[in-house]
């Protein structure tokens, strides 16, 4: 806007007993609270984050909302406009100029500072400009610490938030700075991922924060490759390799806390990506009761823990939050009394007294060798990171059935399909029955922001939703709105939803029976057990959740039950829904008709290479239904039986992985075959080890002409035949 209008606009607008009205109604403060936001005034606004106990952030979208103005969650070091400020006055009156869609933008912490406008506004007069409002860390983290020099100087990274070893030399190089930059902002953002991702024109940076993707900005091609460069040095990472998938790990200090970040690197048609997982060194493993479980599934895992023998597996996706739940469970261990032994790549938290071994394959230290030296040791207990194949997953049940408790992980979406996934790495079922004495199954969902959150009457949809998992109905439900306090996304923080099999006589001997997953999983329902579809349920009830992240997080997973039963944590007083529950399960009947086409479910998220696949085998003569992702296809499922289901692995809400997972659990006998760009070995291993018929890899590492294509396409097929 023009330098007098953004004038004339402070003036007018930026009245702050007006603002505190504005943030009174916002919050629906009483009266008495009201009156306590006086003891923060215009010229340090931001004493209200005390008095409120929110983050600076959220205040100063609340700024933002009030005067009208854009918020910048982030700044990108490569925007700011270099010497057209002092950096004295930039760190004085917190505010910083930027160039953003080639717009000068002054970004500022505190709007309601008259004279910064009235400043701007004479030396700029005649240009156009605008406003936006920043966290004040995010402006004060670029501005130098010298007031003599401009802006064109940025600030060095303090020895608080950078890297153990940095060389004195490059402290003041510009990627350094802006290395800091993206990892401090992680941090302040409670990013659990980092992603560094090249595109056509630009690399792009992205932070996993409560499990979604979030996009920061984009630096420049040379930039972003500096940048890498940089980040692997520190990792000793080959920084010559860019084809090859490398990891490595830095130790470092960030905003006072010490991480360890734990970098992985691949390929791309564009270029070299990195993935960079932050890991708090300083945070402790929280209680049991602070994950989500209810009172009796924590009382249930506190005396898992206090067991001699037997194996205690943990199970869910990746990024489920298994592995806070097993340091919150051995926190219940007194490890003065017993002896602990962890196998870990890498060790996560730390655990007094326990001894912690981290695996190193650059260094020689396999995973292997680390396993077979800790059973030596005769420990306890032993912790074992991750059962990832025929080896680990036998040596912990071995380890299990001689006296000692074991405690591990396993990637399988409920407590059931873990019994079919240790099958799949060469477990008998006679040593399933023997050796394991319970499996807890995990998600993680996001909350619902309480301060913005609607409340109102479930709709007819989501009775739909929720049906099967209950005999009643909740009264009132939530939705996420957004708010400046949660960043506009309706959602704060996330919380688990649970599921504890306990293997009793009735569960051993159906295991060692032979017993299909989907009969154990019908009997756990018959008798009364709280699955993570209950819990999911009454989470909703809570209005923790709302019912249609329930649904595709966690119900549309399970098939529905009759609701014969309310298991005893999920009774509360709600309105009854009379109709019958819908459930997704195998059809009984089959497509037998002697002159019906074979039939394909095709499972793909991409529209383009849906629609190539589907012209491909209907002009062969196949029936072919189209599915967008896993959630669709188990719907599909439901409805009628398929002779061939090919499917993409990468695809939203529910991925191939999951899919063929439930779609054994759920019975459905249809042979699935995998089509997709993952060419990485342990992908391909995996799909097997679930049961996939075929496993093709497409794009340039796989099927990169037409030719390649259509003999891989005619391959799948010929499963049909």
């Amino acid at each position: 806007m023009p330098a007098d209008e953004s004038s004339a606009r402070a003036q007018l607008s930026f009245r702050f007993n007006d603002f505190l009205d504005f943030l009174a109604a916002e919050l629906h403060l009483p009266a008495e609270q009201r009156a306590s936001l006086a003891q923060a005034g215009a010229s340090d606004p931001y004493k209200l984050c005390g008095l409120m106990n929110i983050p600076s952030e959220s205040l100063a979208r609340y700024f933002a909302a009030f005067c009208s103005f854009d918020f910048l969650p982030f700044v990108n070091p490569e925007s700011a406009q270099l010497n057209l400020l002092t950096a004295s006055f930039c760190k004085s009156n917190s505010v910083i100029p930027v160039k953003l869609d080639g717009k000068l933008i002054f970004a500022v912490s505190n709007p309601f500072r008259f004279e910064i406008f009235d400043v701007l506004a004479q030396k700029f007069q005649g240009q156009p400009y605008g406003f936006a409002v920043a966290d004040p860390k995010t402006i004060s983290f670029l501005l130098v610490d010298d007031s003599t020099t401009t802006l064109s100087s940025l600030r060095a990274p303090r020895a608080d938030d950078s890297f153990h070893g940095k060389p004195a030399d490059e402290t003041e190089s510009p990627i350094a700075l802006i290395a800091d930059n993206i990892l401090t902002t992680a941090v302040q953002h409670r990013a659990s991922d980092i992603h560094i991702e090249p595109k056509e024109s630009h690399v792009l940076v992205r932070f996993r924060i409560d499990g979604d993707m979030k996009e920061i900005y984009g630096l420049k091609t040379e930039t972003g490759t500096k940048l890498l460069s940089r980040l692997k040095v520190f990792g000793n990472l080959d920084i010559a390799e860019k084809r090859k998938p490398q990891d490595g790990m830095i130790e470092a200090d960030i905003a006072g806390k010490k991480f360890k970040l734990r970098l992985a690197t691949t390929s791309t048609p564009k270029g070299e990506s990195m993935i960079i997982r932050l890991l708090d060194q300083s945070m402790e493993a929280p209680q049991l009761g602070r994950l989500g479980l209810t009172p009796r599934q924590a009382e249930t895992l506190t005396g898992l823990a206090r067991r001699d023998r037997g194996l205690i597996l943990i199970v869910g996706a990746t990024g489920s939050g298994k592995t806070t739940t097993i340091y919150s469970l051995l926190s219940q261990i007194d490890c003065k009394a017993k002896s602990l032994i962890t196998v870990e790549d890498p060790v996560e938290y730390k655990i007094a007294f326990a001894n912690q071994q981290q695996v190193n394959e650059k260094a020689g230290i396999t995973f292997e060798s680390v396993l077979k030296s800790s059973m030596r040791q005769d420990p306890d207990i032993l912790y074992l990171g991750e059962v990832r194949d025929t080896f680990s997953s036998k040596a912990a049940m071995d380890f299990a059935s001689t006296g000692h408790l074991t405690i591990t992980t396993l990637h399988t979406s409920n407590a059931t399909t873990a019994i079919f996934r240790l099958e799949r790495l060469g477990v008998a079922r006679g040593s399933i029955a023997d050796s394991v004495v319970a499996i807890v199954a995990q998600r993680l969902l996001k909350k619902l922001c309480e301060t913005c959150r609607e409340v109102s009457p479930p709709t007819q949809e989501e009775l739909l939703m929720l049906k099967g998992f209950s005999d009643n109905m909740p009264e009132q439900v939530a939705r996420p709105k957004g708010c400046p306090k949660c960043g506009g996304t309706g959602y704060w923080g996330r919380e688990g939803v649970y599921e504890i099999l306990e293997f009793n006589a009735e569960i051993s001997n159906m295991i060692r029976s032979g017993k299909s997953i989907a009969e154990i999983r019908n009997f756990t329902k018959r008798d009364g057990s709280f699955l993570i579809s209950h819990h999911a349920a009454q989470k909703v009830r809570e209005l923790k959740f709302s019912p249609k992240d329930a649904f595709e997080r966690v119900l549309v997973e399970e098939p529905a039950a009759d609701a014969e039963y309310a298991p005893e944590e999920l009774t509360v007083t709600a309105r009854s829904v009379p109709e019958p529950a819908a459930a997704i399960t195998a059809p009984e009947q089959k497509n037998t008709g002697k002159n019906a086409p074979p039939s394909i479910l095709i499972v793909e998220d991409d529209k383009d290479t849906r629609a190539l696949v589907a012209r491909y085998l209907e002009n062969r003569g196949y029936a072919v239904t189209i599915a967008e992702d896993g959630i669709d296809a188990l719907m599909c499922l439901g409805r009628k039986n398929f002779d061939l289901i090919v499917s993409d692995i990468n695809m939203p809400n529910l991925d191939g992985f999951k899919l063929i997972e439930m779609a054994t659990q759920k019975g459905i006998a249809a042979p699935i075959l995998f089509l997709t760009a993952r060419h990485e070995q342990e992908n391909e291993q995996k799909g097997f080890e679930l049961g996939a018929v075929d496993y093709i890899k497409t794009g340039p590492e796989g099927c990169s002409s037409s030719a390649n294509r259509a003999h891989s396409e005619r391959k799948a097929w010929a499963c049909v035949a």
